[in-house]
C-alpha cells in the first residue's frame, strides 16, 4: 500500500470541522464553493494501476501456487458510476501442467478460469459492483494454483511455471465529476503523478510548496515535464496542481479541461502542500480550505514495515514464498540511521519432519537464516554491517518448505505464511552526513534550498527527490543563505565559509587515478554538474554547481540517485563519476594552472614517498655496515 493510497483512506474519513493536531486550521472552513468550481463537471475516467499501489513493474507468482492481495482506493465520498478490474497477464510453464487463476473481490469469488498450456498472454476483464468497496478501498485477492500432473511421484517444483501481471493493469473507475469537488475526495481519488503549474515569477513560498510535493521519491513534476514511466493506463493519469495568490483559499478545487484540479494558495502554500501529502493530517472535507498552518516538529520515533507501505499479505506456500520490501533512505526519520532489522514471520506448520527455513537478505547480502518456530511466529534480529545501507535498499524475506510431493504419497499443499507488519527497522543516532545516502538524516527535519531563480527548481528537486522525505519544513531562498539549518545551495561558486572537495577557484581542474591516468579532464569537468557535501559552521551544506546540461535533470524520466561518496559529477541524468575524498586516497585532484610547492608535493607524493623509503633503506644499510666493520676491528 503506497503513501498516496493511505492518504486516500485518511482523506475520505476527514470531517469538515476536524483538524489534525500538527496542522492547525487558522480559520473556519469555507462553506461555499469557489467560483472556478461552478463549471460543469463531466464524468472522470481513472485507472488506478498496480504501479500506483507500489508494484512498479507489476508482480509475478512463481511455481504452482500463490496468492496476492491488492487494495485499490475508492473514495467513499466519490460517486462511482462504473468499476472494472483489468489485469493484463502472461503465463508459462516449462512442462505441461493444469493451472488456474481465481479472483476474489470484496471477499467473494468474481472470476475463475483455466490458464492455457504453454506460453500465453491475455487480459482479465471483470465488471465490479461499486458496492463491494468498503471504507474507501476495494479489496481484491488473486489466487493462483495448479499441478504438473496427478501423478504424486512427480516433484511439482520442476514445473518452472509462473503467472505475471503488468504494472499498467489495475482498476478502471468512472467517477461523477461533481462528486470530486471536495478537497478530501479529490485528494483520495487523484493520480499519484502530479503536474505542478508554477506561475511566472513564482514567489519563494510557492516554489517551496512545489518542492515539498516533488520530494520523497514521488512522481511530481513541473508543468511540461513528462511523468516518470510515461502515462500508462486510460483517462485521468496526471493530476494538475496550481498555485494561487495569498488572498486565495489554502486549498481549492477547480475544473481544468473537464477534470478536477487543485489550487494551493494562502499566505503559506507550503502548509497546504504538506497537508496534501501528509499521512496523518486530515484533509478538509469541504470545497475549499480557508487557511492552514504548519508545525515542523517531527514525532517519528520508529519505523515498521507497515510504515513503508510494504506488501505483507498472507501467502499460501507449498515450496517457496518471498516478500520484497523497498526501503528508501528518505523514509528514515531525521537524525536517525538504520542499524538493524527485527523481523516477525508467521509460518503455519505443515506436519512435515523438516521445519520451514526463513532467510533474510539485504541489498543482495544474506544476513541471517533460521528454522521457523513451532508456535508459528519466528523473530529474527540482525545487525546491518557498516556500509551496506544505501539510498535505495531492498529487503528480501523468503520462506522455504521441504515439500512432501514426489514421494508418491502426498499431493502438494500450500500452507499460509506471512511477513508480519510489526517487523521493524532498528534506528540509532546519526552523525554528520559522510555519504550522499546519509543526507536524509540531516535534511528530513527541514532545509532551505538557495538558488538563483525558479528555473533551477526542477533540476534541484530531481536530485533531492530520493534523498528527502519532504515531511520537514522546506524553504526556498532566491538570494541569501539562512543563518541556521541545513542548506542546499545551487550556484557557480562555493558558499562562503566552506572548504570544497573540488575547488573551482584555482583555474582548470583534472582528476587522475592511481597510475596518473586522467579520469576527468578540465573540459569535461567544466561541462558536468558537480555535487558535493560541505560543512559550514557545523551544519551540512549540499553544493550543486550546475553544468551545461543541468536543466535536463528536471525533464529526466529516471533522475540519478546519489548514494556512495561525498562528491559526484553528473553528465545529464547519469552519474559520470562519484568518490569519497577520505576513502579514495589514490584519487588525485589536480589544478594544472596553479603552481606551488604544496601542489608539487600533492602531485608527486607517491614518488616522493618511494624515494624517501629508498634513502632510508640505504642509510640503514650504510649504518649496519659501519657497525659490522667496527665490531670486526675490535675483534
Amino acid at each position: 500500500m503506497t503513501r498516496h493510497a493511505f492518504l486516500g483512506a485518511v482523506a475520505a474519513a476527514a470531517m469538515a470541522a476536524s483538524a489534525a493536531a500538527s496542522a492547525q486550521v487558522g480559520a473556519p472552513i469555507a462553506p461555499t464553493v469557489a467560483a472556478a468550481t461552478d463549471e460543469p463537471a463531466p464524468s472522470v475516467a481513472r485507472t488506478i494501476t498496480l504501479r500506483e499501489l507500489g508494484f512498479e513493474s507489476g508482480f509475478e507468482i512463481a511455481g504452482l501456487s500463490g496468492a496476492r492481495d491488492l487494495y485499490f482506493p475508492v473514495p467513499a465520498g466519490a460517486e462511482v458510476e462504473e468499476l472494472r478490474l483489468v489485469l493484463p497477464y502472461r503465463a508459462d510453464s516449462a512442462f505441461g501442467s493444469r493451472r488456474s487463476v481465481a479472483i476474489e473481490i470484496g471477499g467473494r469469488t468474481q472470476y475463475t478460469a483455466a490458464l492455457p498450456q504453454g506460453p500465453s498472454q491475455g487480459v482479465i476483464d471483470i465488471p465490479v459492483d461499486p458496492a463491494l468497496a468498503d471504507r474507501g478501498y476495494l479489496a481484491a485477492r488473486i489466487i493462483y494454483s495448479g499441478a504438473i500432473t496427478e501423478d504424486r511421484c512427480v516433484d511439482q517444483r520442476l514445473s518452472g511455471a509462473y503467472l505475471a501481471f503488468a504494472g499498467d493493469g489495475g482498476l478502471q473507475a468512472r467517477f461523477d465529476g461533481g462528486s470530486l469537488r471536495r478537497v478530501s475526495t479529490l485528494a483520495a481519488a487523484m493520480p499519484a503523478a502530479l503536474d505542478l503549474s508554477l506561475p511566472d515569477g513564482a514567489s519563494a513560498r510557492q516554489a517551496a510548496a512545489a518542492l515539498t510535493l516533488m520530494l520523497g521519491g514521488g512522481d511530481a513534476r513541473l508543468a511540461g515535464s513528462p511523468p516518470r514511466g510515461g502515462t500508462q493506463g486510460n483517462g485521468w493519469q496526471v493530476a494538475r496542481v496550481g498555485f494561487a495568490g495569498p488572498a486565495a483559499p489554502a486549498m481549492a478545487v477547480r475544473m481544468d479541461g473537464g477534470r478536477p484540479a487543485l489550487d494551493l494558495g494562502g499566505e503559506d502554500p507550503v502548509a497546504g502542500a504538506r497537508l496534501l501529502r501528509s499521512d496523518w493530517k486530515a484533509v478538509a472535507a469541504a470545497p475549499s480550505l480557508a487557511a492552514a498552518g504548519r508545525d515542523a516538529r517531527s514525532a517519528a520515533r520508529g519505523l515498521t514495515i507497515a510504515d513503508l507501505g510494504a506488501d505483507t499479505s498472507v501467502q499460501a506456500i507449498s515450496d517457496r514464498g518471498e516478500w520484497n520490501v523497498p526501503i528508501h533512505a528518505s523514509a528514515i526519520p531525521a537524525g536517525q540511521r538504520m542499524t538493524g532489522l527485527v523481523l516477525d514471520v508467521a509460518v503455519a506448520e505443515d506436519g512435515g519432519a523438516s521445519p520451514p527455513v526463513i532467510a533474510v537478505l539485504f541489498n543482495g547480502v544474506l544476513l541471517a537464516s533460521a528454522e521457523a518456530e513451532e508456535d508459528g511466529r519466528t523473530q529474527i534480529a540482525v545487525d546491518l554491517p557498516d556500509g551496506l545501507a544505501n539510498t535505495q535498499n531492498s529487503l528480501d524475506v523468503s520462506v522455504v518448505r521441504q515439500t512432501a510431493s514426489g514421494d508418491c504419497k502426498y499431493a502438494p499443499q500450500g500452507y499460509p505464511a506471512q511477513l508480519l507488519p510489526s517487523s521493524r527497522i532498528e534506528l540509532g543516532p546519526a552523525e554528520a552526513p559522510d555519504d550522499f545516502s546519509d543526507l536524509p538524516s540531516a535534511l528530513n527535519d527541514g532545509f532551505t534550498l538557495v538558488m538563483p531563480d525558479a528555473a533551477a527548481l526542477g533540476p534541484a528537486a530531481a536530485l533531492l527527490g530520493p534523498l528527502v522525505s519532504g515531511e520537514g519544513a522546506v524553504g526556498v531562498s532566491y538570494d541569501a543563505i539562512p543563518d541556521a539549518g541545513p542548506v542546499v545551495y545551487v550556484g557557480a561558486q562555493a558558499p562562503a565559509g566552506t572548504e570544497p572537495i573540488v575547488r573551482f577557484d584555482r583555474g582548470a581542474i583534472a582528476i587522475a587515478g592511481e597510475d596518473g591516468r586522467t579520469i576527468l579532464d578540465r573540459e569535461a569537468i567544466e561541462n558536468l554538474t558537480t555535487v558535493q557535501i560541505l560543512e559550514q559552521g557545523g551544519r551540512p551544506v549540499l553544493w550543486i554547481r550546475p553544468g551545461a546540461d543541468f536543466a535536463a535533470l528536471g525533464a529526466s524520466e529516471e533522475p540519478p540517485v546519489l548514494g556512495y561518496g561525498n562528491a559526484a559529477f553528473l553528465a545529464g541524468d547519469q552519474i559520470a563519476f562519484a568518490f569519497h575524498d577520505a576513502r579514495e586516497r589514490l584519487i588525485d585532484i589536480r589544478y594544472p594552472d596553479e603552481s606551488s610547492f604544496a601542489q608539487f608535493l600533492q602531485r608527486y607524493r607517491l614518488w616522493l614517498i618511494g624515494f624517501g623509503w629508498v634513502l632510508l633503506t640505504l642509510g640503514f644499510v650504510y649504518l649496519l655496515r659501519r657497525v659490522i666493520a667496527s665490531n670486526k676491528a675490535k675483534g
